[in-house]
């Protein structure tokens, strides 16, 4: 369970830094492309990157959960 654990907060960080990274006001490519994506301001990537963040301090929070309980 602690290999679950670490590719959980892996994967939590990659997460967390692509929230920062739209947090930060930058358009991320590959979600601009969708037609529902297109004319989105400044504002909303910002609120897009902080729910992002969030969800990835979730995801962080189950990795050290599964390296604390250890269960195999």
């Amino acid at each position: 369970m602690s290999g679950f654990g670490i590719l959980f907060i892996i994967f939590g960080v990659c997460v967390f830094l692509t929230g920062l990274y739209a947090f930060t006001g930058h358009k991320i490519a590959i979600l601009t492309e969708r037609p529902s994506f297109k004319n989105i301001d400044i504002n909303d990537w910002k609120n897009i990157g902080k729910w992002t963040m969030i969800t990835s301090i979730l995801i962080i929070i189950i990795g050290v959960l599964g390296i604390i309980l250890n269960i195999e």
